[in-house]
């Protein structure tokens, strides 16, 4: 059965998050994920927070960056939450956002990127394991060497919303899935009235950030990458995304990082996900940026 969870948004105030993971967890929503933003509040602890305001709902922490937190880091405030709340939280680890993390002077190769998240994720699990503790240790995969890194960890979730994408990233270790292994997909989500997703910036905008972070490899498999390294370089130029770049890109493809649709199409959508091996989705921002975006996925999941 598939698994729902929702990306909480942890840049207004904790009294209002709660209030947001409240709503999750009342709802049947499945997980309530706590992404670690550089410079914004610390997620470690806002997921504590959560565990002391919910009862049902797991708790996920990350997308968390090997390149800010060292092992031993990860391992103490997984091992603090798991014996203070009890064994209800998740792990995801990637390298993060390339584009955030050069925002605060962090930098790195490819080949850099990978080692260290391979290398941090062993250690997580081992050390988690050696003081009595299992959550899932979870890998978030866009790439082909990254996605197979991730038959390391207990599962994956995919950065993709695009079926065909989805079916290729699946396709890379679909003969290699170890029992139990976890297949989720974490996109951008707006559950409502997409006809002119033009005028949606929000959504516009994060199907943007995953559109421009894409890897190189997958671009030139999809026919994407001159299209993609031309928006990347213009928002270099401009500092930012903004309309030229969104516009740099095109509705076709922005559309493809993106799931919007109505509870109808989203139930649909599913179905297909789960004909593909798709196990979980976490649905991102902008859907949980506000509490009306987490009342509509509740009201869907009870429709589907």
């Amino acid at each position: 059965m598939m698994k729902w969870g929702i990306a909480i948004n942890i840049r207004e105030s904790l009294s209002e998050t709660l209030r947001k993971a409240d709503v999750a967890d009342r709802g049947g929503i499945d997980q309530v994920w706590v992404t670690d933003f550089p410079t914004f509040r610390y997620a470690p602890a806002v997921a504590a927070a959560i565990a002391e305001r919910t009862n049902s709902c797991r708790i996920g922490v990350g997308l968390i960056s090997p390149l800010l937190y060292s092992s031993t880091q990860i391992v103490q405030f997984m091992s603090t939450l798991a014996e203070s709340y009890g064994e209800r939280f998740d792990l995801l680890l990637g390298p993060g956002d390339r584009h955030a993390l050069a925002s605060i002077g962090v930098s790195y190769s490819s080949k850099l990127m990978l080692d260290k998240t391979v290398s941090t994720l062993e250690e997580v699990k081992r050390d988690l394991a050696e003081v009595g503790h299992y959550c899932s240790v979870l890998l978030g995969a866009q790439g082909p060497r990254m996605i197979k890194a991730s038959l390391e960890s207990d599962g994956i979730l995919l950065n993709y919303s695009d079926l065909e994408m989805v079916d290729w990233a699946v396709n890379q270790i679909k003969n290699e899935i170890p029992e139990n292994f976890q297949i989720g997909i974490f996109p951008p989500t707006f559950v409502g009235n997409c006809s002119d997703m033009e005028s949606n910036q929000g959504i516009s905008l994060s199907a943007a950030m995953v559109a421009i972070g894409l890897n190189n490899a997958v671009s030139e498999v999809f026919g994407l990458r001159e299209k993609i390294e031309s928006a990347r370089g213009l928002m270099k130029d401009r500092g930012l995304i903004d309309l030229e770049v969104l516009k740099s890109l095109g509705k076709e493809i922005l559309q493809r990082f993106v799931f919007c649709g109505t509870a109808e199409q989203l139930g649909d959508y599913l179905k297909a996900l789960e004909q593909l091996g798709i196990s979980s989705v976490v649905f991102g921002p902008p859907q949980g940026i506000i509490k009306r975006g987490i009342e509509i996925l509740v009201e869907a999941k009870l429709g589907v």
